[in-house]
């Protein structure tokens, strides 16, 4: 099978030669255009084969001219709809082109995209988020706004080359886990959004990434998706199997983000083993969980990746 035979066919649930495999990481690459940036991906692609191109959007939203954050009802009120040809977006769309030219048509590329709330933290800092939930009017405007504007923005993926987006919600995320919510929050800012801008990307191949740590399934399992990547392995999360047992969709993850920089090539290829033995060979991507740290070694990535193709039982 070609990567893109085998992303499709875990996709559908059908027969894979092995499950895809890919990992991600962060570049440091927002202070580049676009074609630069996609560089640092194509050479992480080209280093290790892997069977899908995952591309970092580390291009943050903008802040209206003269705010460096967002502090008072007012602010939220200046922050306005951003058209795909505003920096942020445009930018990435020339580095999914780039990627897409460079990688070809036989391998898969998928977008990273932030849902509305979590858009906007990231650019305005992660604190701000007492302020939306404190005043939801204005709050709610803003981020129809951002809703809006990341609607836009996917349905210009398609037109780019991009095969899915690989779409990172935080609204599962409950108490003790950082930044957790509670269901009223989640039912106010978070869920309406998430579901307006899956809506636009259908069509695509849509990975919700259920972010954090002690997520709650029960709030995204009816979201309009193909596939479900969870960090399996971090504390309060379901594990692959409780997974299995909550959805037939395909499973993205099996390997614990926050510590395979550590892995030896035996501890990393028993972790593989035992994701395939609770996920199965198909509906299943053998992933992080999330992002791997930048300084994780050459030789742990390239055992990740051989391994991958021989995966003995599963």
């Amino acid at each position: 099978m070609n990567k893109r035979e085998r992303f499709r066919a875990a996709v559908r649930g059908e027969d894979v030669d092995h499950p895809p495999c890919t990992a991600w990481l962060h570049f440091g690459s927002d202070c580049l255009p676009g074609e630069e940036a996609a560089q640092r991906h194509i050479a992480f692609q080209r280093a290790y084969d892997w069977d899908i191109c995952k591309v970092m959007h580390d291009y943050r939203y903008p802040l209206p001219a003269g705010l460096e954050t967002l502090e008072t009802p007012q602010d939220m009120l200046r922050v306005e709809r951003a058209p795909p040809g505003s920096p942020n977006f445009a930018e990435q769309l020339k580095l999914i082109r780039a990627v897409r030219r460079e990688c070809g048509a036989a391998t898969p590329v998928i977008d990273t995209l932030f849902n509305p709330c979590h858009t906007i933290v990231r650019r305005a800092g992660y604190g701000t988020a007492r302020l939306i939930y404190e005043h939801r009017r204005e709050a709610l405007r803003m981020i129809d706004a951002v809703t809006e504007s990341l609607c836009d923005y996917v349905r210009e993926l398609g037109k780019a080359g991009c095969d899915g987006v690989h779409y990172s919600t935080s609204g599962a995320i409950t108490p003790p886990g950082e930044r957790g919510i509670d269901d009223e929050t989640v039912r106010t800012f978070v869920r309406p959004f998430d579901l307006r801008v899956l809506a636009a990307m259908a069509g695509m191949v849509r990975v919700v990434h259920v972010h954090g740590t002690h997520v709650d399934m029960g709030r995204v399992l009816d979201y309009p998706c193909e596939v479900f990547s969870v960090s399996d392995r971090l504390p309060g999360n379901p594990s692959l199997g409780e997974l299995r047992r909550m959805t037939d969709k395909c499973l993205m993850g099996g390997l614990n983000e926050a510590r395979i920089h550590g892995y030896s090539p035996p501890a990393l290829r028993a972790e593989m083993h035992d994701a395939l033995r609770q996920a199965g060979r198909r509906k299943f991507m053998l992933t992080p969980g999330c992002t791997v740290a930048s300084h994780t070694a050459q030789h742990v990535l390239r055992c990740l990746r051989d391994a991958s193709r021989q995966p003995g039982e599963g």
